[in-house]
């Protein structure tokens, strides 16, 4: 019985460690990156999307990605085709459209269509440039 119930807590630990923490809500999102000073990621997808799926599923997924995004990051997704959506990005005609933002709307960065690992990552760091910049 204790072996299965560590077992369990491996998983928990383990499906948690590799996994984003989404911030609810584009407004919440920007008050929380300027509140905290960090960079605001918003992952535009659409839920038909299989470019969507795959990114989530792929670089958005990758332990380094999750580490790097989760403490210096706020994380925000957003349906394209949501209220929310709709309302932040009228013009979106690509999904995943990937910002990387300030608090106070600022694009730092903008990438359209799936990402893999390593430009994922050169997308961040000119970003993380561009940040340290304005700050």
């Amino acid at each position: 019985m204790r072996n299965i119930i560590l077992l369990i807590l491996f998983i928990i630990t383990f499906v948690n460690a590799n996994s984003l923490n989404w911030t609810k809500g584009v407004k919440n999102g920007l008050e929380k990156a300027q509140k905290e000073h960090k960079i605001l990621m918003i992952f535009v997808e659409a839920k038909h999307c299989p470019w969507c799926h795959k990114m989530l599923n792929t670089t958005l997924s990758d332990k380094d990605v999750v580490r790097n995004l989760n403490k210096n990051y706020i994380l925000v997704k957003v349906d394209a085709d949501s209220k929310e959506g709709r309302e932040y990005f009228p013009n979106i005609s690509i999904t995943p459209t990937t910002f990387f933002s300030t608090g106070d709307k600022q694009i730092l960065e903008e990438i359209d269509g799936y990402n893999n690992v390593e430009f994922f990552f050169w997308s961040m760091a000119k970003a993380e440039k561009k940040f340290k910049e304005i700050k």
